[in-house]
């Protein structure tokens, strides 16, 4: 990623990551961290800990409400010679029009220099001929646009995903996805059943272990069980799929427990 004045050159995504020799790209969400840890130091703060892996996912519910500095943000992770993500909880459609928000994110992303934009589906219904025109006008000056498997219903169920991305691809829409492998569980669809239906669309990997023991599944460090399993998924997805570490990462050495990590998502 190069700058000149103040600004970042993009780079399509996930070609950015075309030239690594060593294996996937592994990226890292600043989330990982803890949100009281995030949210007393800044994701600047943490960005060292990550210094073996390709990118980062910037959080954008971890900034703080007035944040405006994205510019000086990317600069930081361009600095450290990190890719960047940008991650944000609003969602891509209300019903049969983008969300409002949207081109809010898109700018955010531009200023930070993001490979790409994550968002969540929302409710889509069926979006005429117009509505996707001019998404596809939205995001032809835009980072490249992720649609991630959410923990709703409406948002991380196999169905709604597949009419809105199926319908992209017919209106020539450049619309990829955020396959969320623990987020499954949430909503009780099956991820080897989901990759088999979406996996041509995926273009980025968020990797978390489940634990079960609770009445709520939780994200927690994958063992090698998961790990193994996961290799079934990852026969449906583009080679070398870039792939971030979106489970806890909370240690008294943080930077040592994130390249144990690291090195494991590339042996995957």
């Amino acid at each position: 990623m190069t700058t000149h004045a103040g600004r970042h050159t993009m780079v399509t995504f996930p070609s950015l990551f075309s030239n690594h020799t060593s294996g996937p790209a592994v990226l890292v969400a600043t989330s990982a961290y803890g949100r009281d840890t995030v949210a007393r130091l800044g994701q600047a703060a943490v960005l060292p800990w990550l210094a073996g892996a390709d990118g980062v996912e910037i959080r954008r519910e971890l900034l703080p409400a007035d944040f405006t500095d994205f510019v000086g943000l990317g600069r930081d992770c361009a600095a450290l010679g990190l890719a960047v993500v940008y991650s944000a909880a609003d969602v891509l459609w209300e019903g049969d029009r983008p969300a409002a928000s949207l081109d809010d994110r898109l700018r955010e992303g531009c200023a930070l220099g993001a490979a790409a934009v994550k968002v969540s589906l929302g409710r889509y219904d069926t979006g005429d001929a117009a509505a996707w025109a001019a998404l596809g006008e939205r995001l032809a000056a835009a980072p490249p646009l992720l649609v991630e498997n959410d923990q709703t219903p409406e948002g991380g169920t196999p169905g709604p995903l597949a009419a809105c991305l199926e319908a992209a691809e017919a209106a020539g829409c450049p619309l990829g996805m955020t396959f969320d492998i623990g987020n499954w569980h949430w909503t009780n669809s099956d991820p080897l059943a989901a990759a088999g239906r979406l996996g041509r669309f995926v273009r980025y990997l968020h990797c978390k272990g489940i634990d079960h023991d609770g009445a709520h599944p939780q994200a927690s460090v994958p063992d090698d069980a998961e790990l193994i399993a996961w290799q079934a998924l990852l026969a449906h997805f583009p080679d070398d799929l870039p792939r971030a570490i979106e489970y806890p990462l909370q240690a008294p050495d943080p930077r040592a427990l994130t390249d144990k990590q690291l090195n494991r998502l590339r042996r995957l």
